[in-house]
């Protein structure tokens, strides 16, 4: 009787751990693929500044320009923060894309990078919120002469214009759209949705150029 029992309980060990190793490999099996990442590039100017950019949930040490990050990851919003001799480390922070149309986006007041791309991450669908790149300028710090601080001040300050003129001509053309719904428009204003985003886009862009001013009063001279 004990003969009989113990291969009988030795075959039904071996059955149960098999069982546990296969369903322990059908577990591993079902968990669920990590996304690819979609990469935003960072670039700066001068070139030989280093890049740092800290996100709500990650971060990624300070590094040589140009670099990559993978913003979902960091978390939204992103603070790439760029240093070099001779500059202020001058941040801009990375934000979504204004998804799912510009209009409605700005007129909810979803926050804008005026330095980054409008296209979405190499590979990345249509509808990513990652943007391709974003584009540190930095701001210098000392000048030989007054002239030479503001030449150097204005080209940034037309670089930046240059920027929050695309938007507003984005925010314009969808207005145009006639699928804008026309809650509050008359004869001489535009609807209501415009409105917002127009007030929106104009406090974001002043804000932005005052920090610029800020920097260029603090530059000194040689």
């Amino acid at each position: 009787m004990t003969r009989r029992f113990f291969p009988i309980a030795l075959a039904a060990l071996v059955a149960v751990s098999l069982s546990a190793c296969s369903s322990k490999k059908n577990t591993t099996r079902q968990r669920p693929a990590e996304p690819a990442p979609q990469l935003t590039l960072i670039e700066a100017a001068p070139t030989d500044a280093r890049c740092r950019a800290v996100g709500t949930d990650a971060r990624r040490d300070s590094q040589p320009a140009p670099l990559s990050i993978d913003p979902r990851r960091l978390g939204f919003p992103v603070e790439v923060t760029c240093e070099a001799p001779g500059f202020f480390a001058t941040t801009e922070t990375l934000y979504p894309r204004l998804l799912p149309e510009v209009l409605r986006s700005l007129s909810a007041r979803a926050p804008i990078s005026p330095m980054a791309d409008r296209a979405p991450a190499a590979g990345a669908p249509a509808e990513s919120m990652v943007p391709f790149r974003i584009t540190v300028a930095l701001r210098a710090r000392f000048f030989e002469t007054p002239a030479a601080r503001e030449a150097f001040y204005d080209a940034l300050r037309r670089q930046r214009e240059l920027r929050w003129t695309d938007l507003r001509q984005r925010a314009e053309a969808a207005c145009l759209s006639p699928d804008t719904p026309q809650a509050g428009a008359s004869a001489t204003s535009p609807p209501e949705i415009c409105r917002r985003a127009y007030a929106w886009l104009e406090e974001q862009r002043a804000a932005d150029l005052r920090r610029l001013e800020i920097d260029r009063r603090r530059a000194s001279f040689r």
